[in-house]
């Protein structure tokens, strides 16, 4: 009797430790967690295995498997997974430890027989830790026997690092980016860089989004976006380089102008008073016009054009022209032009509380004549539908580090272009060919479709020095 109630005790204990392993895996599998203990990982996520193999010819079959070198986030692998031909209806995922199997509602092969299937993992997927890929997985497979092997590479400018999604339409199909999936896409990196492949031989039209709300279609004036020049003649095996977009940032809510911005500008002791030139500037052009902005007390307009004076080192009093933005904001030009490498000074009285009176004073220095450079170059490149130098490039500097920011404009006509006073500085170069003179970059638009002008962004910075010459600078507009 002793024996049997010992035999009955092993086996209920055996059952409840049965019982608890089983409910402690269903546990462990329905919350994903990180192993503990260890240096913090940010190391991003890697697929290891796939199936079909990339460029796996007669596809059979409705399943999918990707294996991974460690734990993924399965709701953010859900989102990041695409097909590119979509395929409709439901698609299922089941999951391993570190594998994943996706499931179509039907055989590939029996939705089309010879078709190219693109499968495309975005740059959200990532780890249970959060670490995203750095860039967009994708491969091909099909289900005939070749595989379409046309490409486009290229970037995406001005993304404000954010990854870009580039989307392709087949031209031979209606054209709604609002209303109609892309028959490819892939992502870009942060710094723009994208590459499409695997596309089937046809004329396609390119754009590119930032699609916030990842639905694979473009939702006007919210999206920023950015489109090309020129429609794209895909030819197998052929992978055209150098298409590139400049993106056109869209916000949520209307920008501030940037006269407006008070962050931009340099404040008096008070905060009453911000200009756009430092205290004791010495990098201030002739020509330079100069913004004051009142934070808290507003002038007359009366009053402050009657009391402001602009006078040189020898105390000789300065012409002055008033530009009014608003009663907050006024722009003041010198009349005749400010002398070269002259000390100059501003000042007028500001009633502020009662009786009180500040009096704001503010020195600055005009650059010397020696401190303007020149830059030469040549125009290059060539299109199918007009002459280059049939049009008007414009080419514009810019110098971030100067308070404001400094730009410069120029025209030219020419393939051949020389301008002179470039206040030295490290600048960007943008041009780009204003086919409607509208003396603006026109970024065209996706829908309805308008193409953009074409753009060339020159490599790294031009080092404008005083009394030098930068030559062989090379503004190429490749087609």
């Amino acid at each position: 009797m002793k024996a049997n109630t010992q035999i009955k005790w092993v086996k209920t204990a055996l059952n409840g430790f049965i019982i608890l392993a089983i409910t402690f895996t269903l546990f462990s599998c329905a919350n994903q967690q990180p192993p503990g203990g260890g240096d913090e990982d940010r190391t991003p996520p890697k697929v290891t295995i796939v199936s079909p193999k990339p460029n796996s010819t007669n596809f059979r079959g409705n399943t999918l498997i990707f294996e991974f070198n460690e734990y993924i986030d399965r709701r953010s692998f859900q989102d990041a997974f695409r097909t590119s031909p979509q395929v409709k209806g439901d698609i299922e995922f089941s999951w391993g430890l570190k594998d994943v199997e996706v499931r179509f509602p039907k055989d590939l092969d029996k939705i089309d027989a010879n078709k190219t299937f693109v499968v495309n993992l975005s740059t959200t997927l990532k780890d249970i830790r959060g670490n995203q890929i750095g860039e967009a997985i994708n491969f091909a497979f099909s289900t005939g026997s070749k595989i379409d092997m046309g490409g486009v590479t290229g970037k995406v400018y001005n993304t404000a690092k954010k990854s870009a999604s580039v989307y392709v339409y087949d031209l031979a199909k209606n054209y709604d980016p609002t209303a109609d999936i892309p028959d490819y896409f892939t992502e870009s990196t942060a710094e723009g860089e994208y590459k499409l492949t695997n596309l089937a031989p046809g004329r396609y039209r390119l754009i590119t989004i930032i699609d916030e709300d990842r639905n694979l279609l473009f939702t006007s004036e919210r999206e920023s976006y950015g489109v090309l020049p020129y429609d794209i003649d895909i030819k197998d095996s052929v992978v055209t380089g150098n298409v590139d977009f400049y993106m056109k940032q869209i916000t949520a809510t209307q920008p501030v102008a940037p006269e407006l911005d008070a962050s931009k500008y340099f404040k008096d002791s008070l905060g009453i008073v911000f200009t756009s030139i430092e205290y004791n500037s010495s990098l201030v052009l002739p020509e330079q016009s100069i913004f004051i902005f009142f934070n808290r007390y507003k002038p007359t307009r009366e009053n402050f054009t009657q009391n402001f004076v602009v006078t040189d080192e020898n105390g000789t009093q300065e012409r002055v022209v008033f530009n009014w933005k608003n009663d907050s904001l006024v722009e003041v030009f010198s009349a005749n032009r400010f002398a070269a490498n002259r000390k100059y000074r501003i000042s007028f009285p500001l009633r502020t509380t009662g009786d009180t009176v500040y009096n704001f004073s503010l020195p600055f220095r005009t650059v010397s004549v020696n401190s303007f450079g020149e830059l030469k170059g040549r125009v290059s490149g060539g299109y199918t539908d007009f002459n280059i130098t049939d049009q008007l490039v414009k080419i514009e500097l810019e110098a971030d580090k100067i308070v404001p920011v400094l730009k410069y404009s120029f025209d030219s006509r020419d393939t051949v272009f020389s301008y002179k006073n470039i206040l030295e500085a490290n600048y960007t170069l943008f041009s780009y060919i204003d086919k409607d003179n509208s003396s603006g970059y026109n970024y065209g638009y996706p829908f309805p479709f308008e193409y953009s002008e074409p753009f060339y962004i020159y490599p790294g910075t031009i080092n404008i020095k005083g009394g030098w010459v930068v030559e062989n600078v090379n503004i190429n507009f490749v087609r």
